[in-house]
């Protein structure tokens, strides 16, 4: 069942081969009862690691706990039930912002194609009274007639001159307006296009008001810096395969993570994920589950069967610090791995410049399997 339309041929009013209208409603009603009893024991769940853990009940702590616990339930069909009812609910107050501005650009875009047609229209008339002063001119065999008439006829061409240029300034001012609400909707846009992510702009911005909120109330979240490994880079051939191979990497990572969490492209082949109400002892395990969950989607480039692979530095992100400072610290621990050849390290902040410490029962060979 597809992630994004599990009810694709029930809104055509298709049915599958085989299937029963009876059989199908029976399995929906079956769905939509266990969807309901599992939204009840995730919220219950989640409610609970709120009080367990100390973590502020905030709606968006509720929910990123709770995109957590229903990313781990294993039954695909209640999970995407649960998810596109959760998007149904955002849907408007997602798109309203966006929608005002680049409808105030349309109403700029109007005014600018008026104005030109205005200027063009004075600029039609002009040029039909200038063709006609010019052939009354060639008819008068007065000189100091016609130096007056083509005194008169430069005065008229000084006058309508003045006039388009106030009409093209309007056009000018309502350009810049449009331009700016461009720039607005550029400034405030949330995703890469290419990849379907995160833009770095928007990450960082994110990064920014977690350190606005405080170390108070702020919570306890993480910050992971993710790498194409050394192998994997070599694998791809070409710079159409590297693109595919980021690309699939970014959605695998994507789907890995609650709506309140964060993902961008650094640049480099590399990756900045934050997460929130993460702690110190649960990011062994997020990483653990990025490492596997890539591992486990092998594909095709080029005509060979590429693992996808990473290595992955991480740390707590602390508000006290930069995100700049926080990206630093976990991309500090990525190097220490990249070095060390080993798939992670967590960077630990010590009176030190700084330690990153690695779980020795962890299988450095996690994720590096041979090809056949």
């Amino acid at each position: 069942m597809p992630d994004n339309n599990n009810d694709f041929f029930g809104s055509l009013g298709l049915e599958l081969e085989g299937d029963s209208p009876g059989a199908s409603q029976e399995g929906m009603d079956t769905t939509d009862s266990i969807a309901k009893e599992k939204l009840s024991e995730i919220s219950r769940k989640t409610i609970q690691m709120l009080d367990d853990e100390n973590i502020f009940p905030f709606p968006e702590n509720f929910e990123s706990i709770f995109e957590r616990n229903l990313n781990n339930e294993q039954n695909e069909d209640v999970k995407n039930k649960i998810r596109n009812v959760l998007e149904s609910r955002n849907y408007d107050n997602n798109v309203i912002a966006l929608e005002t501005t680049i409808n105030g650009s349309f109403a700029s875009l109007k005014n600018i194609f008026e104005q030109v047609g205005a200027v063009c229209k004075r600029l039609e008339g002009f040029e039909s009274k200038i063709m006609s002063q010019i052939g009354e001119i060639n008819k008068i065999q007065n000189p100091l007639a016609i130096k007056n008439a083509v005194k008169i006829l430069l005065n008229d061409t000084n006058t309508t001159y003045k006039e388009i240029f106030e009409q093209t300034k309007g056009v000018i001012e309502n350009y810049a307006k449009m331009y700016e609400s461009f720039l607005s909707i550029r400034k405030n846009s949330m995703f890469d296009t290419t990849l379907g992510i995160h833009n770095k702009q928007f990450f960082f911005q994110k990064l920014e008001r977690e350190c606005l909120i405080g170390k108070d109330f702020a919570g306890e979240n993480a910050l992971f810096v993710a790498a194409l490994s050394p192998s994997l880079l070599a694998s791809l051939g070409s710079k159409r395969s590297l693109l595919s191979a980021t690309k699939m990497i970014s959605k695998i990572l994507l789907d890995k993570i609650g709506k309140e969490d964060s993902i961008c492209y650094l640049g480099d082949a590399e990756f900045a994920i934050f997460m929130k109400n993460i702690s110190q002892s649960q990011i062994r395990d997020t990483i653990t589950q990025f490492i596997d969950s890539l591992k486990k989607s092998t594909v095709f480039l080029d005509d060979e069967q590429i693992a996808l692979d990473v290595i992955i530095g991480a740390s707590k992100f602390d508000p006290n610090l930069t995100p700049q400072e926080n990206i630093q610290n976990a991309q500090s621990a990525l190097e220490s791995a990249r070095a060390g050849e080993k798939k992670f390290e967590i960077f630990k902040a010590s009176s030190s410049e700084g330690v990153v410490e690695e779980d020795e029962d962890f299988d450095s060979d996690f994720g590096n399997f041979e090809i056949p």
